[in-house]
């Protein structure tokens, strides 16, 4: 069911404009901090059974290390996703407002995507590298039309390197042609490309702490690597359409974010039968 948001707009021009070319944007400090700390607290009582987290700190050694890329363990199991404060925290008209205005007010469906979803990854490496698995959680539509928002809200300070994921800024507003393209047809499509090809390279690359990421151009679009970082009560709005990718965790505390997407229900249909999940609809040409 959907909720009644308040109407007054919750970006600035400029927020707007930097949405509209990277298909990324930082919220600082827009969760509120007591919905923020019953999500965490209902995130960290499952860890603690195992755990993890004993007397208001994280006991790492409670586990083995992980290696990159295993994240430790599988967030869905150990964690679970059904927590009604995570649903609460997404719900939020601190992250609701700005994503309806994204969406220009769209209706949202959630049968792709039902509920939000933990992120968490242990410290697993201890030199933080360039990873493959570049891939968009939504296909490029016909239409043209974008197929929704994903958020990232910090549970916990997720410091540079420190697993958070990586974003190429501006690539949503690639292959913006009028195909319908699944992610691995992007892939087949732009792989070629010098900038795209040194992300997709086999082998991941040692990267040092203090060098920029990778920046570059495809088909003269600027395109740059973006690490979603952050604190408690930070946010990221990502176009679905993005090119995004997991990173290994280098520093000494764990990743704990919660993360959503609201896909549109207007392209909903449209994504449906290119990927094949329905039957496309059959019209009377007469």
């Amino acid at each position: 069911m959907s909720q009644s948001h308040p109407t007054q707009s919750a970006l600035t021009p400029e927020q707007r404009d930097t949405f509209a070319r990277d298909g990324v944007l930082r919220l600082p400090g827009v969760l509120p901090a007591d919905l923020v700390e019953r999500a965490r607290a209902a995130v960290l009582r499952p860890l603690e059974r195992i755990g993890l987290w004993r007397d208001g700190a994280w006991r790492l050694d409670a586990l083995p290390r992980p290696v990159w890329p295993s994240n430790g363990p599988s967030a869905g199991k150990t964690i679970g996703n059904k927590h009604p404060e995570l649903a609460a925290l997404m719900e939020a008209p601190a992250i609701r407002v700005p994503v309806d205005e994204l969406l220009e007010g769209r209706e949202i469906d959630r049968r792709i995507y039902p509920r939000p979803q933990v992120l968490f990854t242990l410290p697993n490496a201890d030199q933080w590298m360039l990873t493959s698995g570049w891939h968009t959680d939504a296909p490029r539509l016909a239409s043209r039309r974008p197929a929704g928002v994903q958020v990232f809200a910090f549970l916990d300070q997720v410091a540079p390197r420190g697993g958070g994921t990586l974003a190429i800024a501006g690539s949503h507003r690639l292959l913006g042609d009028g195909r319908f393209m699944t992610a691995k047809q992007v892939h087949r499509e732009i792989g070629h490309e010098p900038f795209i090809r040194q992300l997709w390279a086999k082998a991941p690359i040692p990267w040092a702490d203090d060098a920029e990421l990778p920046s570059g151009a495809v088909e003269n679009l600027p395109l740059r690597v973006v690490e979603l970082t952050g604190g408690p009560g930070d946010a990221w709005l990502m176009d679905l359409r993005t090119l995004h990718a997991g990173a290994p965790n280098a520093s000494d505390r764990p990743r704990l974010m919660v993360t959503y997407r609201f896909v549109r229900r207007d392209v909903a249909r449209e994504i449906g039968e290119g990927m094949g999940w329905i039957k496309a609809a059959v019209t009377d040409g007469g």
